[in-house]
This record gives C-alpha cells, sequence and structure tokens, in this order.
C-alpha cells in the first residue's frame, strides 16, 4: 500500500497496518490490534516502536496532533500517516473497537 498524509477509516480497516494510539486521555477502547505511544516521544525519540522501513498509522483523538506527528516522522524519514479524522472518524465509520 502506498502511504500519503492520510488514510481514511474504511481504508485503513482493509489494510494491515501497524497503528498507533497517541490519544492524550484515551478512554478504555482502541482500534483493534493499536498499540500505545506518547505522540512526543515520537517526535523527538530515537527508540520508535516501529522500523524506518515499516508503515505505520497514527491517530489521536480527533485527527489533529497525529497529522502534526505523522509530518515530524515522515520529515524524519518515516512511513507514518495520520488517520483521517482520528479515533473519532474511525468510531463514527462504525468501525469496531476493542478493549485496552
Amino acid at each position: 500500500m502506498v502511504l500519503d498524509e492520510f488514510i481514511k477509516p474504511n481504508e485503513l480497516a482493509a489494510g494491515q497496518l501497524k497503528l498507533i494510539d497517541i490519544r492524550k486521555s484515551p478512554d478504555d477502547r482502541q482500534i483493534p490490534g493499536s498499540i500505545r505511544a506518547e505522540g512526543a516521544a515520537l517526535e523527538t525519540g530515537d527508540d520508535l516502536p516501529f522500523d524506518k522501513d515499516e508503515e505505520v498509522v497514527l491517530y489521536c483523538g480527533s485527527g489533529n496532533s497525529c497529522s502534526r506527528i505523522a509530518k515530524t516522522l515522515r520529515d524524519r524519514g518515516y512511513r507514518a500517516v495520520a488517520l483521517e479524522g482520528g479515533y473519532k472518524g474511525w468510531v463514527d465509520a462504525g468501525l469496531p473497537t476493542e478493549e485496552r
């Protein structure tokens, strides 16, 4: 799959990409298969939970923070995109969630 700046919830549901939940105040649900990470740590850190050759999708609550952080990661050579609309966009699309 070729990644752009954003991926739509329905496109993500059909793919097999690594999902990173960077919500600042997550509830007890998440997108199935996602892992938690602090957005600020991803922006500036070197010990990331993914490699530069992995395609990853970041999601925050509404899509704003993950867009900024995904761009920073792309600028650093990573293959990262933001989930359009964030977690809210996923839920609003009627897609499944699971317990964290």
